[in-house]
């Protein structure tokens, strides 16, 4: 069975209640790529401060956990200054992974060992259920570890990482689609997902 892609526009956000930030924000992973660019944009402003920056927690490889809120009609990442405003990192960290819990519904698409996740309400948000397998690692028929290809937020493709022929058509897919940039980039790199539910490079 070939992997399933259908390019989907983000939904645009509902209106926002009046809730405190805290209970608004949400994990999105980034890649490297993305740290690199922001940094460079950043540094052609003169005295830019550095607190400004958007906060990014590293993952595993080239993927990067930042934090977004989204009270208007875009998302506003959460810089260096803003984490004590959350209680620190580890706090934001737990925060966002429980709001993340009531974000959307994960969609999963695929059969025969290949499969893909989305979360039609809320696109960008579909990278991030991957801190979050508990909600959908059940209805993914692959025993043991999964291979994981997030090339950009929105694309989520899944197989047995001891499927050699699936691993190597999910390179493939990643470095397409990260090379079309159609939403934020993450990487390139397959991840592994082990049965704990734990996100490594897988090579």
């Amino acid at each position: 069975m070939g992997w399933l892609f259908r390019n989907k526009k983000s939904a645009e956000p509902a209106p926002a209640p009046a809730v405190a930030p805290e209970d608004l924000v949400v994990p999105m992973l980034s890649g490297q790529s993305w740290k690199d660019a922001t940094a460079a944009k950043l540094a052609q402003i003169p005295d830019f401060p550095a607190g400004q920056h958007p906060f990014a927690q590293p993952l595993t490889g080239e993927v990067y956990v930042t934090y977004a809120t989204d009270p208007g009609p875009s998302w506003e990442i959460v810089n260096i200054d803003e984490v004590p405003a959350y209680g620190g990192a580890a706090s934001l960290h737990d925060r966002a992974l429980a709001n993340l819990a009531r974000r959307g519904d994960i969609e999963v698409e695929g059969g025969g060992g290949r499969y893909r996740l989305t979360v039609p309400d809320e696109m960008d948000l579909t990278a991030s259920t991957l801190l979050a397998p508990a909600r959908w690692r059940a209805a993914v028929d692959i025993p043991g570890d999964l291979a994981v290809a997030v090339p950009t937020r929105i694309h989520v493709l899944l197989c047995s990482a001891d499927d050699a022929d699936s691993v190597a058509a999910l390179q493939g897919y990643a470095t397409e689609l990260f090379a079309q940039a159609a939403s934020k980039p993450v990487t390139t790199q397959l991840l592994r997902l082990d049965t704990a539910g734990v996100l490594s490079v897988l090579r």
